[in-house]
């Protein structure tokens, strides 16, 4: 289970998927179809071995999201859309999420997802900066990725983690290493609120490190800043003017002819309102788990028309969970996050090295990134919850078993072990 389990975490980070409908979908990730298989040969192992005892169990939390979400189901407009968004949760953050937290265990182990989940990070950064070199547009940096969202939001969510363990290890080689795809990484984030909840993570950790490694990162940030400003304008545009600036400057289509030089706010915030209408409306239980794209276009929710089409992957995932799932599951959804974020900041105290310590705090700053980057873009999408769910499990096997090694066997074990065997 090991091997296969690492090939997981390599080819998680991607949404190179299989679309029965190349239009509307539904989109079948290829390493969601490998996940569901290996989960179901780690099942079988378990059940087999009778070890339903020494796995980690899913927090209550997550069982009442699931619940919250299958009551919604019931007034859904598409009970299509909501059986496959309970399928998606349950798959990721009940069935993996068990997976990972089961076969990542010991310092061995976990440092070694951490090397490839790195590596799988390196790859979509390469392709990232090839696409940021050769391309005209900020949308066509995305790794490999749809979009420049989810690239991006993947980005606040993983480099956290390898800063961290690059501010703390002694290695020198996998310092510069993480290092580096932490600035590459940096550079190719080309959505401009995902690079600051980025910024902000990574401030944090320099912080909560020392006095040292916060006047480094100041440094370095400070010269990142300087180069976006004097020299990579596509930076400046997108980490700064788009950022500042909230008018909606594409084509208001929707308007009509004479309204060209009408003011409009960005899309992305003007579906803010609409959210948070279209919650109140469906206070307890929302309009239905994955059924807030069938509702969200209603003009009963919005002041004016949509002026225009909203970029991809740019909603509020906690306004999509209350509108969706209502109060009740908006409250679930917290509750989960509370209690990784909870265990991540209280992981630190077991470690013994250089590597654990660097670890938990990296682990600590993924969960930064997650609750942030969600508040302006979704990571529960094709090719990132694979990942989240590697990074709670991570989370929770530390504060299960800590960082207990593996143990090899010795000459008298082997030899007992042959002499049975004869």
């Amino acid at each position: 289970m090991w091997p296969a389990t690492l090939l997981l975490v390599l080819i998680a980070p991607t949404q190179f998927s299989y679309a029965l409908n190349p239009k509307d979908g539904p989109f079948i990730l290829y390493a969601d179809i490998y996940a569901a298989g290996l989960f179901g040969l780690w099942a079988l192992l378990v059940l087999v071995r009778r070890r339903w005892n020494e796995i980690a169990r899913p927090p209550v939390a997550i069982w009442a999201l699931l619940a919250v979400a299958a009551l919604s189901a019931l007034g859904a407009l598409s009970l299509k859309s909501a059986i496959v968004e309970i399928a998606q949760i349950g798959l990721y953050f009940v069935a993996v999420y068990a997976l990972f937290a089961d076969v990542v265990r010991g310092q061995h182990r976990l440092v070694l997802a951490a090397k490839v989940l790195a590596i799988a990070t390196t790859v979509a950064v390469a392709i990232g900066l090839y696409q940021y070199l050769t391309g005209q547009e900020p949308s066509h940096v995305r790794g490999t990725f749809a979009n420049r969202n989810v690239y991006s939001a993947y980005l606040a969510m993983v480099l956290p983690v390898l800063y961290g363990i690059a501010i703390w290890t002694h290695d020198t080689s996998h310092r510069v290493w993480f290092l580096a795809v932490v600035v590459v990484g940096a550079v190719t984030m080309l959505a401009g609120l995902q690079f600051w909840c980025l910024a902000l993570v990574l401030l944090i950790l320099s912080a909560l490190k020392n006095l040292r490694a916060l006047g480094y990162y100041l440094t370095g940030a400070t010269l990142l800043i300087v180069l976006f400003v004097g020299v990579l304008h596509t930076n400046r545009d997108a980490v700064f003017r788009e950022v500042a600036d909230p008018v909606e400057h594409g084509e208001l289509f929707k308007l009509g002819p004479g309204h060209e030089d009408t003011t409009v706010l960005k899309m992305r915030w003007l579906e803010w309102y609409p959210a948070l209408i279209m919650s109140a409306e469906n206070f307890p239980l929302g309009v239905g788990v994955g059924n807030y794209q069938k509702h969200i276009g209603k003009s009963s929710y919005w002041m004016i028309p949509p002026p225009t089409k909203i970029e991809p992957d740019t909603n509020n995932l906690y306004l999509v969970i209350a509108a969706s799932t209502g109060f009740v599951g908006l409250v679930a959804f917290l509750a989960w996050l509370g209690h990784f974020w909870r265990m991540a900041e209280d992981n630190w105290t077991q470690a013994h090295d250089a590597w654990s310590m660097g670890l938990c705090w990296g682990l600590l700053g993924g969960v930064y990134g997650i609750l942030l980057v969600n508040m302006f873009s979704s990571l529960f999408v094709r090719g990132t919850s694979l990942v989240w769910a590697l990074i709670f499990a991570m989370i929770a096997s530390v504060a299960m078993r800590g960082f207990e090694g593996l143990r090899a066997p010795n000459r008298e074990d082997e030899s007992k072990e042959n002499r049975r065997e004869d």
